[in-house]
């Protein structure tokens, strides 16, 4: 029969356990254990256990530490230099992998598949009239249900420019 835990001792766990929830190896999360002085909750057959709020706070905060930008203001004038100079070009790569597009280029595509979508949504009803022999009820729902569509597409450009202008 299981034993019953207080809910404070149900997250108290050892390191195989943390490692298999969390995905990580057993031995990183034994290093960021140490690395981060957590103290054992207790034991468990023997067996150190850990609170897993503490494991999952160091592991966070190692990986904010790792992925954080550097703080530009508390380097020296060389490193600040050398530093800028390397973003520079990693954003020159990331434009020739064309990972980064000018914004310029983004709305210029858009607007021709927006010129494109609304120049069909035109058509439609003509080509439903001529190639389906749709009654004329018919095409009075499909133009009106396309001016709908051509107006919502409408609004979200100019809600999109109103809010990049707001920016």
């Amino acid at each position: 029969m299981g034993e019953v835990v207080s809910q404070e001792r149900a997250y108290h766990w050892s390191i195989n356990r943390i490692a298999e929830a969390i995905g990580r190896d057993r031995r990183t999360v034994a290093r960021v254990i140490r690395d981060s002085s957590i103290p054992p909750a207790g034991t468990l057959r023997g067996n150190p256990v850990y609170r897993l709020a503490d494991v999952v706070d160091a592991i966070t905060a190692r990986q904010g530490e790792a992925t954080g930008a550097p703080d530009v203001g508390d380097m020296h004038p060389q490193d600040r230099k050398a530093w800028y100079q390397s973003e520079n070009e990693r954003i020159k790569l990331e434009r020739e992998l064309r990972n980064l597009v000018p914004a310029e280029e983004v709305q210029q595509e858009m607007s021709r598949l927006a010129k494109a979508v609304a120049s069909s949504l035109d058509s439609l009803a003509d080509m439903l009239e001529r190639d389906a022999g749709l009654p004329h009820e018919a095409i009075d729902l499909v133009e009106q249900t396309t001016d709908a569509l051509r107006e919502q597409m409408y609004q979200a450009i100019i809600n999109d420019d109103y809010t990049e202008a707001e920016a």
